[in-house]
């Protein structure tokens, strides 16, 4: 598609894209619709332009509003790298390099373009005579399905197991993209029993995902940008206080996360009546801002005696009660004789 719409300056209609694509051709009759080809066509222009690739829309002049005679564009001059941006050998390499590490994940199309936008500039790595394979996966067991369901826009379901609730909860969604942050794999999705977008923790999905025969409106990735954003805000808004020893194992994972210097008087309320209001010059106090407080919690109860919650209230009554739990069951082990 991207190849048919560079080398037609005047750009080209839907009828004319699937009728001489190869991928598209084979299956387009032009006496019948083909509704599964027309959700291809619109779930390969959308992915094209999440690569950063411009398609232009043009309206036909004749019957504006028509979607038969519109055309679509890739203007060369745009889809090439500006004047003054110029990669060195070395450089050009590295990239290239990254770009096959990628070979699992919601980078997996993006890297397979970049792959080629670099053998277009020259660049011919052979992988075999590296004496290395790079390859980044993801170990969550739910993730190749989701990726498979992804990659071929169906629907699918699985059971969700919240903290806060006894039981899993069965959910049917439309899967848009892994995302990875704070260390831990979330899937946008978009809720079709709901109605709405939302976002899931692979580690509480508490059974095998079930992929269907059913295929979701590609209109619906529109949805990933405003579902990135949120998380972004959500992040920024919850924030927690921890105090860490310095040159620890908690330091040298949360450091690179906190968002602020926290200010002195921030040392506030429990904390300053038992350490007198102060840290020494042993510990570090970071604010971080978090996703999930009760995966922080487990994350913060990982990390023993090298990390002490301050704030918020919540998050330090949550590791207590998992630090406590933990020390119950080595207390019950240690009393069987």
């Amino acid at each position: 598609m991207v190849l048919a719409l560079v080398a037609s300056p005047q750009g080209l209609t839907k009828a004319e894209l699937l009728s001489s694509v190869y991928g598209y051709s084979q299956r387009y009759d032009r006496s019948s619709a083909d509704a599964s080809l027309e959700r291809q066509f619109e779930r390969d222009k959308t992915q094209v332009r999440q690569l950063g690739i411009p398609v232009e829309t043009i309206d036909s002049p004749l019957e504006s509003g028509n979607n038969q005679l519109t055309r679509y564009r890739i203007s060369k001059e745009r889809l090439q790298l500006p004047e003054h941006v110029r990669f060195g050998a070395d450089e050009l390499m590295l990239l290239k390099l990254a770009s096959l590490a990628w070979s699992d994940g919601s980078l997996s199309t993006e890297s397979r373009w970049a792959s080629m936008k670099l053998t277009s500039l020259g660049v011919n790595l052979d992988v075999r005579h590296l004496g290395i394979a790079p390859r980044l996966s993801i170990l969550e067991p739910a993730a190749p399905a989701l990726q498979l369901a992804i990659a071929e826009g169906r629907v699918v379901s699985f059971d969700y197991q919240l903290p806060t609730r006894p039981t899993a909860l069965t959910r049917r969604v439309a899967p848009l993209r892994l995302h990875r942050a704070e260390g831990r794999w979330h899937l946008i999705a978009y809720d079709l029993e709901r109605g709405g977008d939302r976002v899931f923790l692979l580690s509480r999905i508490a059974s095998e995902v079930s992929i269907e025969k059913t295929e979701f409106d590609p209109e619906l990735n529109t949805l990933i940008d405003a579902a990135l954003e949120r998380l972004l805000r959500l992040r920024d808004e919850q924030r927690a206080l921890v105090l860490v020893r310095r040159g620890s194992a908690a330091e040298a994972r949360l450091a690179s996360r906190a968002v602020a210097d926290p200010a002195p008087e921030k040392l506030t309320g429990r904390y300053q009546a038992d350490r007198d209001g102060a840290a020494s010059e042993h510990e570090v106090l970071l604010e971080i801002g978090t996703l999930d407080l009760h995966a922080f919690a487990a994350e913060i109860t990982g990390y023993g005696d090298e990390a002490l919650v301050l704030e918020p209230a919540a998050l330090r009554e949550d590791v207590a009660a998992r630090l406590a739990e933990i020390r119950a069951q080595h207390s019950d082990e240690g009393s069987v004789s």
